[in-house]
């Protein structure tokens, strides 16, 4: 889940969680929001329908709140990895394991020009790796990438001992290999 998507699902959350509570503050007491909330004088009136709207009113509280702290936890999950030890344990940062990628694609001598690395967690403490490469114009592309992911896979997992389950490669341009004028 990219940064934006967490930030709208928060905003949402916190929205409706704070809409929620002023509407059961609404159930408390008739007079508060006699005015704005007209149409729910029906509602609040009746006691078996009170009791629907509380129960649906905390649910979607409960479900809020639950959200708010998935969103959080899911940010937490994508920027460590923890590796324990015997006297201790080590955060891996999401962006040591980014530049690992990179630094490991650049130098699999597989006409890469530029390189960007993603980093998102996977099952079982393993993690995922995506690679958007730019790539000079005289490259066999299915060769040439299928040694960068096994030379990513291979240096993530002997450098920081996460398992790496899976190593996706996107192409993003092709550009023409510059020609080189040698001085005299």
């Amino acid at each position: 889940m990219n940064g934006l998507m967490r930030f709208l699902l928060f905003v949402y959350s916190v929205f409706l969680a704070l809409l929620s509570i002023i509407l059961l503050f609404a159930v408390i007491d008739d007079g508060i929001f006699a005015d704005l909330l007209s149409p729910l004088s029906a509602v609040v009136t009746n006691p078996v329908t009170r009791y629907v709207y509380v129960g649906v009113l905390l649910l979607v509280v409960i479900s809020c709140v639950v959200s708010i702290f998935g969103v959080i936890s899911v940010g937490r999950a994508y920027r460590t990895k923890l590796r324990k030890t015997d006297i201790g344990s080590v955060d891996i940062g999401a962006d040591a394991l980014e530049s690992i990628a990179r630094n490991s694609a650049m130098s699999a001598q597989a006409g890469i020009k530029t390189v960007k690395a993603r980093v998102m967690s996977g099952k079982n403490g393993s993690i995922n790796v995506n690679i958007y490469a730019t790539l000079y114009s005289n490259v066999e592309i299915p060769s040439s990438m299928s040694k960068v992911q096994d030379r990513i896979k291979k240096d993530i997992e002997r450098y920081t001992g996460i398992i790496v389950e899976e190593v996706k490669v996107r192409v993003t341009r092709v550009e023409p290999a510059a020609a080189r004028v040698e001085g005299r």
